[in-house]
């Protein structure tokens, strides 16, 4: 007999802009598969009744929109979400900071249980902004202390909560230990999944779809969080690099803005037309600077594309120099050098490519809810 799980997640099933949001539906479908009866919770604004995603039993959240108090907007979607818990689950599991607000009552058995999926800490994305993003004046740095403080307290609340916290690298797991002193007998190591890839068509299909022409080098970025995941250092180092291959191309997907030559900003797509950017790729470009798994990069791989990260992607398992090339500093000139030897080399890129995908196929989402069950058995008998 499988359990009863709730879990909190941050977005709708077809929002294809939440990485994490979308790993934790497969998860919940992947459970469902295995027995277990999975909702998900998620904000929106359209209330009405939706479809159960691969068996995930969908509820909608009332969501009230941008508020004025730091967090205010989660601190709410977290006390609508507790008005639809359901009591008599085994599990319920947060998703981020939103689930520091939740409030449900225990049954006599003491169910239930409550755990943590930290994909990112929050506390931490909020500390490692790009250098442009940090607040200067009086006033900005008031309004940060008051964001740190609120955030810190609905982050920590749900971690203090929690049975159990899986995380999905060793990273996670050291600063959660820093940031809040989460010991290791509560912390359990949970790789996220990564989609099998898209049929997007043939390299040059997938370039005329996007308009871009065929004998050309493409990198390509991919980042919900475009200001921490680095994407200026990623401009700037294809700038530099164009210099010597100038009908290069840089895509980006994700919410931002970029005018340079050679960059086309394709903003929030969906799963076809991110497929078709990896496809259309050479060389996928992601000098993030904090990134507690690194999706996206590993999402690149899976399509057989030539990655280059930061020191700060944590990537347990890969070879460096084979499966991914790591950047030791974040000077865009670095990240610039890797690129232009890339482009300039056919052979190396299949090589880095071909090993990044044999890397990348080891994560599957049945691994992940393996996973996950052997980490919650310990407090669900």
């Amino acid at each position: 007999m499988g359990w009863r799980i709730d879990f909190l997640a941050t977005a709708p099933p077809q929002d294809s802009t939440s990485g994490p949001s979308r790993t934790l539906w497969e998860l919940g479908a992947a459970l469902v598969a295995r027995g277990h009866a999975v909702r998900v919770l998620f904000p929106s604004s359209n209330l009405q009744a939706r479809p159960d995603v691969k068996g995930v039993t969908s509820i909608p959240v009332p969501d009230p929109g941008p508020g004025r108090r730091p967090y205010g907007r989660d601190i709410a979607i977290g006390r609508n979400a507790s008005d639809l818990l359901d009591p008599e689950v085994d599990l319920i599991v947060g998703n981020d900071e939103k689930a520091g607000a939740l409030e449900w009552v225990h049954r006599a058995n003491g169910r239930p249980v409550f755990a943590m999926i930290v994909h990112d800490v929050a506390l931490q994305s909020l500390e490692t902004r790009h250098p442009s993003e940090a607040p200067t004046g009086f006033r900005e740095k008031l309004g940060h202390w008051f964001d740190r403080r609120t955030l810190k307290r609905l982050e920590g609340n749900a971690l203090s909560r929690a049975r159990v916290v899986l995380v999905p690298s060793e990273l996670n797991r050291d600063l959660l230990n820093r940031h809040y002193g989460i010991g290791e007998d509560r912390v359990r190591l949970m790789p996220n999944g990564v989609a099998d890839p898209i049929d997007a068509g043939t390299r040059e299909e997938a370039r005329l779809a996007l308009k871009v022409p065929s004998d050309v080098p493409v990198v390509s970025f991919i980042g919900r969080t475009p200001e921490r995941q680095g994407l200026a250092s990623a401009v700037s180092a294809f700038q530099r690099v164009r210099v010597f291959f100038p009908g290069a191309r840089f895509l980006v997907v994700g919410p931002a803005t970029v005018s340079e030559p050679g960059v086309t900003a394709l903003g929030v797509v969906d799963d076809l037309t991110k497929a078709r950017v990896l496809r259309a790729s050479d060389v996928f470009l992601f000098p993030a600077r904090y990134e507690g798994f690194g999706l996206a990069p590993r999402e690149a791989m899976r399509y057989g594309v030539a990655t280059v990260v930061s020191r700060h992607v944590p990537l347990e398992g890969a070879d460096p120099r084979q499966a991914v090339r790591v950047v030791a500093t974040d000077d865009p000139a670095d990240y610039a050098s890797e690129l232009a030897e890339l482009f300039a080399d056919p052979r190396l890129r299949r090589s880095v490519g071909e090993a990044g995908r044999a890397y990348a196929d080891r994560f599957s989402y049945a691994t992940m809810a393996d996973l996950f069950e052997r980490a919650v058995a310990s407090v669900l008998p």
